[in-house]
């Protein structure tokens, strides 16, 4: 998942601590493409969302079950364009941020 603060606070703890099988994994900031979750949001975004407009939450729920069993009857891997060299230079950016932020 990404960095948002919410998933590093209190109740992220107390969830993990719950659920002691999980661990969580984070993205590199600025590596949204990274995270296949984020991907999909934008698919549905661009082939859906931006277009749409729903006049209640049990539409917008409709909506997008109604996506979903479309897309997923088409679906195909993810072919990532970016490469591992271009993650390691963010990685690396990133780090060199942090540490000169400090």
């Amino acid at each position: 998942m990404d960095n948002l603060n919410a998933h590093k606070g209190k109740a992220a703890q107390g969830w993990l601590e719950r659920h002691p099988n999980v661990s969580f994994h984070y993205t590199p900031t600025h590596a949204s493409w990274v995270n296949l979750v984020e991907c999909f949001l934008s698919i549905v975004t661009k082939q859906g969302l931006h277009l749409a407009v729903h006049k209640s939450g049990r539409d917008l729920e409709g909506f997008l079950e109604g996506f979903i069993e479309e897309y997923n009857k088409n679906v195909g891997p993810f072919i990532w364009t970016k490469g591992t060299e271009k993650l390691q230079r963010i990685i690396e950016l990133t780090e060199e941020f942090q540490r000169s932020s400090v």
